[in-house]
């Protein structure tokens, strides 16, 4: 472009050039300068919009910890402002808050017990599109305790009672209860709470409280009141006094956890983030062992897996849970162990007509073999004794040079002092001194003295799942009866009521009972 400028710039300026040529020279001098002006004229600025007015920039919240989270999906509340401005509401709830706010100790008790679980509930709640607030009901239910039991047989974080637990799909069997599964009992427990909403359409005070005393409690109220001209709301109802509590505890706790602050109440740091990591398996594992190579303290290992009513895992596809930084150290003892050594030992509960002989040809044992292991001073049986089978064939079944409580073992391949020391709860030194070995080399069909298993080492004895039990005696009930079902003794039940033996039970009256609640 300036080399044309100079050129038209030139032909203008020469004497020589003639009247046309200028003319022309001054055309493309024209043409050019509008061109320039054309291509480099930069495009226009935008105003500035004030700073006030400037979109906004989408952000990612970073939530502290969990109760940030909870918070934001409250919905049964209004949120902001004064969340308890409704009259009845407030009257109702305040006497619940104020026993909460003068009882710090236990909102420490039931927030440290809920910390293992809270994050998978409100997983599965938030999944469902369910109001954050129902998080806090298994406090109200069970103070976030899985081995939780009531009066009514209700069990677990959730409280199902066994008709709603089959309706909603929860198993129990001889090994294991779906109630005190946590992932499985809060599917359920999503599912209730998700038909009793839609049930009461959407009036979330009518469903909790239907979760509380039944549906068809609820229903009947509501109706009483609409015929007496009411409007059918949860306040008006005529409810049992325990309903019309119940809904005040959870509205109480999350009026806490909505504004701690103001009600001069500190809650523990919640980390936004799962507590434990599900490992599966799928061969029956010794409880005990995943515990020790997990590093986990036996009571919350106990609490993670209160599922589980024996002390090995049943046949088939399992689940335990861990914390998540003990995961790894239990994967690699399950990766690094034959699964043939995973339960080297059955647990049983006998039942009416058990016999020790059916027993061990159920199991593929020996009656010696059973007494032996279990220490058993005849071979009579109780409904309700727990026993561990040993495999046939493992144990000499000739003990009778062998000090009391020991047993000989035949070593198989595969076999080290440290998984023996394992299976029969000891140590490899006491292995080595009750067989004078200089050398920790096994050999299969060596003999070796070891202790006899036994079945308080089993989890099921950690005092984690000792609960008190206040029975109503039924109609029929005898002790024996009630003995085999909370796997006690009579005697105990005797000593704990201090009853007269002579006497007959009579329905309606309550016994203390102190049971292992995984068994029950």
């Amino acid at each position: 472009m300036p080399k044309l400028l100079n050129l038209c710039h030139r032909l203008c300026l020469r004497h020589s050039t003639s009247p046309v040529q200028r003319g022309l020279a001054l055309l493309l001098l024209a043409v050019s300068l509008c061109s320039c002006a054309v291509t480099t004229a930069p495009p226009p600025i935008p105003p500035t919009l004030p700073a006030a007015a400037q979109p906004p920039v989408a952000t990612v919240a970073v939530e502290e910890d969990l109760w940030a989270r909870i918070r934001r999906g409250f919905e049964i509340l209004p949120a902001g402002g004064d969340r308890l401005a409704n009259g009845e509401l407030a009257a109702a709830v305040a006497s619940q808050l104020n026993w909460y706010k003068n009882n710090p100790s236990y909102l420490a008790t039931v927030f440290a017990r809920a910390e293992p679980f809270i994050f998978e509930v409100v997983e599965q709640l938030q999944a469902a599109q369910l109001p954050l607030e129902l998080a806090l009901l298994p406090v109200v239910e069970s103070t976030y305790d899985p081995l939780a039991y009531s009066n009514s047989h209700a069990v677990g974080l959730w409280q199902f009672i066994p008709s709603t637990a089959r309706a909603f799909g929860l198993q129990r069997n001889d090994s294991y209860e779906g109630r005190r599964d946590t992932l499985a009992a809060t599917a359920a427990a999503v599912k209730f709470l998700t038909y009793l909403n839609r049930q009461f359409d959407g009036q979330w005070l009518l469903a909790l409280a239907a979760y509380n005393s039944g549906e068809g409690n609820v229903r009947r109220a509501v109706a009483r009141n609409l015929q007496s001209g009411g409007d059918g709301n949860f306040w008006a109802l005529q409810l049992p006094r325990e309903t019309r509590n119940y809904v005040p505890q959870l509205l109480a706790l999350a009026e806490l956890v909505a504004d701690p602050q103001r009600h001069g109440v500190t809650l523990p740091t919640l980390a936004n983030q799962p507590f434990f990591t599900a490992i599966s398996i799928d061969h029956p594992l010794d409880l005990r062992l995943a515990q020790h190579h997990s590093g986990t303290e036996a009571e919350l290992f106990t609490r993670l897996n209160a599922a589980y009513r024996r002390s090995v895992t049943p046949a088939g596809k399992s689940v335990i849970l861990v914390p998540r930084d003990r995961a790894a150290a239990l994967q690699k003892f399950l990766q690094q162990t034959p699964t043939s050594q995973w339960a080297p030992y059955r647990e049983v509960v006998v039942a009416w007509g058990d016999t020790l002989s059916q027993l061990a040809e159920q199991y593929n044992s020996t009656s010696a073999a059973i007494v032996a292991a279990n220490q058993l001073p005849s071979e009579q049986l109780r409904a309700g004794q727990r026993l561990v089978i040993p495999p046939r064939g493992e144990l000499h079944e000739d003990l009778r040079e062998l000090p009391r409580g020991h047993n000989k073992y035949i070593v198989r391949a595969g076999d080290s002092l440290w998984l023996l020391a394992n299976r029969f709860a000891t140590s490899v030194e006491r292995l080595r001194k009750l067989n004078n070995l200089d050398s920790a080399v096994l050999r299969p069909g060596d003999t070796l003295m070891v202790p006899a298993a036994r079945a308080p080492d089993a989890i099921t004895e950690q005092p984690a799942a000792l609960r008190r039990v206040t029975y109503r005696v039924r109609s029929g009930d005898s002790l024996a009866r009630i003995a085999a079902r909370f796997a006690v003794k009579t005697a105990e039940i005797v000593n704990w009521n201090q009853l007269d033996r002579d006497r007959y039970l009579q329905p309606g009256q309550q016994l203390t009972l102190y049971v292992n609640s995984l068994e029950i």
